[in-house]
């Protein structure tokens, strides 16, 4: 279940930024020549009653430059129970500017979902971490924590108000799973917030669509190998308009990004999926996956081209771990 909510009069003032789509990166046939940048188990009849939030169309433009100023070393951790039927605590409360690791731990005996929109369209977020991936958004729409898994999501609150926390699993809300988030405090001055329009961000604007329409029972899997220091195939070749799962297994002895900004921003993105859990936004930005790990990320390429892939962690790309992924026209 889903419900959108208005802007506070307070967004007025704040600065609107249209982020425009990039087209698909060049063919690499040898090294790029540059290092590319990195990018409680009451039940309630009721939902709770929320103060406005932003508009259903914004999100947080400029929330990297949030995460970079932000002291990780002072963020505080804050964890929340997942269980039949239940968030706990039932209201989380947070202090806008102050960075936080929310540990989602679900000590039920079935699949969880924790999901707060309008929440995390005014945060700035770092990444989701479990014990087999990180995984980087723009922003979250949905994660699921697996039973007996935890997910650690970092992040910095940014926009007062009180927002709607539900798991949208079938009965889960109707039988009382919801809660609230609730920040306190005031917008942080600096860096300056920036919203933009969600329908000019530099993603697949009618993913969710495509991917509804998919025939998802069709879909071809595909794997990837990380290890020192490459990828497993070099190129990976993809037809336009199918969906696949990408299952990039780290088969080395330290973990490794699996980056593609350029092939990311032309996919339809359903999710990313490791062992404890799934992982839902506009597109990723990156996924990195721990030594010994995997994690499967479900897509539909939707623009023919010859896209950079890369790892960005220190020294690794410099190594040689670059290749490609190559979008063709089918039949």
């Amino acid at each position: 279940m889903r419900r959108n909510e208005s802007v506070p009069s307070i967004l007025g003032s704040l600065v609107l930024v249209l982020a425009a789509c990039s087209s698909a990166g060049p063919e690499i046939t040898e090294a790029p020549s540059t290092v590319p940048s990195e990018a409680p188990p009451a039940t309630q009849t009721a939902p709770p009653v929320t103060t406005p939030a932003p508009d259903a169309e914004t999100y947080v433009a400029n929330a990297a430059d949030f995460v970079a100023a932000a002291d990780w070393d002072a963020k505080k951790t804050v964890r929340i129970e997942l269980a039949e039927m239940s968030f706990t605590p039932k209201d989380i409360v947070l202090e806008a500017g102050q960075p936080y690791v929310l540990e989602i731990a679900n000590v039920g005996t079935e699949k969880h979902e924790f999901s707060a929109e309008a929440f995390m369209r005014t945060v700035a977020t770092r990444k989701a971490e479990t014990g087999q991936s990180e995984v980087k958004v723009p922003f979250f729409t949905e994660i699921e924590v697996f039973a007996g898994a935890t997910a650690e999501l970092f992040l910095i609150p940014l926009i007062p108000g009180v927002y709607d926390l539900v798991c949208e699993i079938e009965g889960h809300f109707e039988k009382g799973m919801f809660g609230t988030i609730t920040v306190t405090g005031e917008i942080p001055a600096s860096p300056v917030l920036e919203l933009a329009e969600i329908d000019a961000g530099p993603w697949v604007t009618d993913g969710a669509a495509q991917v509804a329409a998919a025939d998802w029972d069709t879909k071809e899997t595909m794997t990837i190998d990380l290890a020192e220091m490459s990828f497993t195939p070099k190129d990976t070749v993809l037809t336009l308009g199918e969906p696949y799962v990408l299952e990039v297994v780290n088969k080395g002895t330290e973990k490794h990004e699996f980056t593609a900004e350029d092939f990311f921003k032309t996919i339809a993105f359903r999710k990313a999926e490791d062992a404890s859990g799934e992982f839902k936004g506009p597109a990723p930005l990156e996924v990195e996956v721990f030594a010994g790990k995997s994690i499967e990320v479900f897509l539909i390429p939707t623009q023919a081209g010859v896209f950079d892939l890369v790892c960005l962690i220190e020294g690794h790309f410099e190594k040689g771990m670059f290749g490609t992924i190559t979008v063709v026209a089918g039949g």
